[in-house]
């Protein structure tokens, strides 16, 4: 016997499949983890200070990303900040870096940032290949 949506009257499934069961067991959509709320005021410190448009994603982990740029990401749990740094020690190996405080993590990934910018204008393989945008718009320009 199937009812309307939203009552707690049985239906003919047993339970329902494992994904409704995951669905329905998982917080509101409207919660916020601390993970999240914290990714979103380094984003906002990046756009608002240092003119930098990042992506907030949340992790099934239960931490949140901060997408800067190709090859600059800063990951939370809540708390703190961490992210690898473009360069690297003596050795050549990559650097972990990571900070405490959201306006110090946002002044570091923005000089990594610039960083990176520099590199990436004189990178002769980027500077040759086109912009998506230029290869979308080469096939779909009506020659009229």
């Amino acid at each position: 016997m199937n009812t309307t949506p939203g009552s707690d009257a049985p239906t003919n499934r047993r339970g329902g499949s494992p994904i409704s069961q995951a669905i329905a067991a998982a917080p509101p959509a409207t919660e916020q983890s601390a993970a999240v709320r914290r990714a979103e005021n380094l984003a906002a410190v990046l756009a608002d200070v240092h003119n930098i448009v990042a992506d907030v994603h949340e992790l099934t982990s239960g931490n949140a990303i901060v997408s800067l740029r190709r090859g600059l990401i800063a990951y939370t749990d809540g708390e703190r900040f961490w992210w690898t740094s473009p360069e690297r020690d003596d050795a050549g190996a990559p650097i972990l870096s990571g900070e405490l405080d959201l306006d110090q993590a946002a002044e570091q990934l923005a000089a990594h940032h610039a960083l990176m910018a520099k590199r990436d204008a004189t990178d002769p393989l980027l500077n040759r290949m086109p912009l998506l945008a230029d290869v979308i718009m080469a096939e779909h320009v009506d020659p009229r």
